[in-house]
């Protein structure tokens, strides 16, 4: 059996703050579907899974997805059915009470609550999520872990003034019992693209590296360099550091509230609609997904590079640069 396929799935743009690095510009319902359009959409993306004999891995999120008052049928849908092997659910956190818990806990392939904070204390992440974020969200921690039900996994995006934090973050991690934490990179998108001084450059992405070898005692820096994205899990021998690899055009989509689909959430342009086509025909017929599936369409150092399974993030390109083949704009190593 082949790995699951990722499946990110935005059910609104709904949301009860304005984070600073936010990608979204738009926090209305007015893309949202409604009941009857989710399903479908939910069947033929199962559909499509079943199809190519594999398994779905599928997170739901915003916006906010708490303020989607169909998350939990569509959860209910998701959970029976046999293509998908997990869910999981992206939030700010802030909206979790015993209640809301207790329903989540029901279903047997909800296995993560991933919650965004960005600062190891109040000030620097409250400078990011806003005012009262950050005790909010360690408030609700114990209540989240009581049932046991779900792992609490942390997400942190990388910026210019937070960085650097990374180790007093683990640190934090580990204090209040969460199962892990994901390193993100900021790219800048909607809200946070008033924010480019934030993100982080090519030397401050070296440290970053430099500061993941410290953490977790790794030799060589180069090993790290074909991934976009880091996720650490506490387990009884200590924290382990896990690379994630670009996903786009490999092993996993982003579909946005109003059902068009993304390469992933950080490279906002649609390549089809699930309402209008199944999965299966845009993932084969794409011809933006076609030329970034191959490596020797990059361009700059990233096309001449010598190690074979990095592509850079695709995504930064786009963002930074204004073409998705260009080279990565974090990458420091100087031999390609």
């Amino acid at each position: 059996m082949k790995d699951p396929f990722h499946i990110q799935w935005h059910i609104t743009d709904l949301c009860n703050l304005r984070c600073q690095h936010c990608y979204q510009d738009d926090f209305s319902r007015e893309k949202d579907l409604d009941w009857p359009e989710l399903k479908r959409i939910a069947d033929h993306l199962t559909a499509t899974i079943k199809n190519w004999a594999r398994t779905a891995c599928i997170h739901l999120t915003g916006g906010e997805p708490f303020l989607k008052p169909e998350l939990f049928a569509l959860l209910n849908c998701l959970d029976q059915n046999p293509a998908v092997e997990e869910l999981g659910i992206i939030t700010n956190g802030l909206l979790l009470d015993e209640e809301i818990v207790k329903r989540l806990s029901a279903f047997s392939k909800l296995k993560k609550i991933k919650i965004s904070l960005d600062g190891a204390d109040q000030e620097t992440n409250d400078s990011i999520r806003g005012k009262g974020t950050f005790e909010k969200v360690i408030r609700n921690v114990p209540l989240m872990k009581a049932g046991k039900a779900f792992d609490i996994v942390f997400m942190f995006t990388l910026m210019k003034r937070n960085f650097r934090e990374l180790p007093s973050y683990v640190r934090l991690c580990q204090e209040i019992g969460a199962d892990g934490l994901i390193i993100e990179r900021f790219i800048p998108w909607g809200r946070g693209g008033d924010r480019k001084d934030e993100v982080l450059g090519k030397r401050d992405w070296e440290e970053f590296t430099e500061i993941l070898l410290n953490l977790f005692s790794i030799e060589e820096k180069i090993s790290l360099l074909p991934y976009q994205a880091f996720q650490v899990r506490f387990n009884h021998d200590g924290p382990e550091l896990l690379g994630a690899p670009c996903v786009i055009g490999v092993d996993g989509l982003c579909i946005m509230p109003n059902g068009d689909l993304f390469p992933c959430r950080r490279f906002p342009i649609p390549i089809g609609n699930l309402l209008n086509n199944s999965m299966s025909q845009i993932w084969n017929v794409s011809e933006i997904l076609e030329k970034l599936r191959r490596k020797e369409n990059l361009k700059g150092k990233c096309g001449r590079c010598e190690i074979k399974n990095c592509r850079g993030c695709r995504s930064l390109a786009l963002s930074l640069t204004g073409d998705s083949l260009g080279e990565d704009p974090h990458c420091w190593y100087v031999d390609a």
